[in-house]
């Protein structure tokens, strides 16, 4: 009876030692477990003012008391948005380090990589009375005053970045004056265009949206327009050209070139303005 009374006793202490075990091994596993949650981190370091690629960016499981209030959930939201100030390696993305959408720092983030922006000043005149708009497509015309005045497009199909300092171009089509009109521009068209702008007088013709013609590439100079004002110009052109023409002969200078003179050169002239009935026409009389 007694080995009976011990036996249960045995068994029964067993049986809340199991227990006890069973239910301690229980709160711990359950105090070892932690939620994980997915977060958008830097794999680089990624400067302020940077647009943000996918490259720059990895997934990130951290315990869900560890994740920002302001973190960044999904990868492809953040793509393509500026950063506002530096982000390092291994850091949460937050929102309040970058830009708002389709917000940019400066107009360096608006002009292509290949091209450069460069600004002229403008009147209701050069400006096409103000209906120029971000985002047209202009040609650029350059009158030379050169012994024979000409107009040439030095510029043909290019975009214009701003209007003055507006790089958006407004829902509202009315036209607005402007000083300033902002191209985007390859490095050579640049240089044809400070060049053209110092030599010359500017203007600017605004293309159709879907314009595909090419502008004029010979120009059109005043002998063009005014034929008989430039008579005189015209025959004395024509007298060098002939000249030039010539073989060389034995009456050459070191360098091998023909030595020319004209007989009028030293002689004062007088021009005189004779008009018939529409037509109009000048004659220079040398004393």
């Amino acid at each position: 009876m007694k080995n009976k009374v011990l036996l249960f006793m045995a068994v029964s202490l067993g049986l809340i030692s199991a227990f006890l075990v069973y239910n301690y091994l229980s709160n711990l596993e359950a105090g070892q477990y932690v939620e994980l949650v997915d977060v958008v981190v830097a794999n680089t370091k990624i400067p302020a003012n940077t647009r943000v690629k996918a490259s720059m960016l990895a997934w990130k499981k951290v315990p869900a008391d560890m994740r920002h209030s302001d973190a960044v959930y999904n990868l492809q939201d953040v793509q393509g948005r500026i950063t506002n100030s530096e982000i390092i390696p291994g850091e949460q993305v937050l929102w309040s380090r970058l830009l708002p959408e389709g917000q940019v720092p400066g107009m360096a983030f608006t002009i292509p990589n290949d091209k450069r922006a460069i600004t002229i000043a403008v009147n209701e005149v050069i400006g096409v009375a103000g209906f120029i708009k971000p985002g047209d497509a202009v040609d650029v015309l350059a009158t030379f005053e050169a012994e024979v005045p000409i107009t040439t497009t030095v510029l043909e199909n290019v975009i214009v970045l701003a209007i003055a300092q507006e790089m958006e171009s407004k829902q509202n089509p009315k036209a607005e004056l402007t000083t300033s009109v902002t191209f985007a521009l390859s490095p050579q068209q640049v240089e044809r265009l400070v060049l053209a702008e110092s030599q010359g007088a500017l203007r600017l013709a605004l293309r159709p949206p879907q314009a595909v013609g090419i502008a004029s590439r010979q120009g059109t100079n005043i002998l063009e327009i005014q034929p008989l004002a430039y008579s005189n110009y015209r025959e004395d052109l024509n007298q060098r050209q002939e000249v030039a023409n010539q073989p060389l002969t034995a009456d050459t200078d070191p360098v091998g070139q023909l030595k020319l003179t004209d007989p009028n050169l030293n002689r004062s002239k007088t021009e005189i303005e004779i008009i018939r009935g529409t037509k109009q026409e000048v004659r220079v009389i040398y004393e």
